[in-house]
């Protein structure tokens, strides 16, 4: 059974929407990449795979994988956030 797109993990979103906008079949995109169609279908309903193969894939349909670090506030972030958060709130209130 298929999970809805939007439970789907962004990147296998992306690698369906290309090969779809690309008119590739999961056959085509397997004989590409070096893979067999059974792991495509795996991948686009949800299946895990390894990096290698989901490069292979996205090497096959022209993406690029980038992994991006999420920047988690410090100490002095939520203290700084807090700061103005006092002062806008005083600052209304004396108003």
């Amino acid at each position: 059974m298929q999970p809805k797109d939007d439970v789907l993990d962004p990147l296998i979103q992306d690698i369906v929407r290309t090969r779809k906008s690309q008119r590739l079949t999961q056959q085509q995109v397997a004989d590409l990449a070096g893979v067999s169609r059974r792991t495509i279908v795996l991948i686009e309903s949800g299946g895990d795979c390894t990096l290698s193969t989901l490069r292979r894939i996205c090497t096959a349909l022209g993406l690029q994988i980038n992994a991006h670090t999420q920047h988690l506030p410090d100490l002095d972030d939520i203290t700084r956030e807090n700061e103005m958060l006092f002062f806008k709130q005083r600052s209304s209130q004396n108003n």
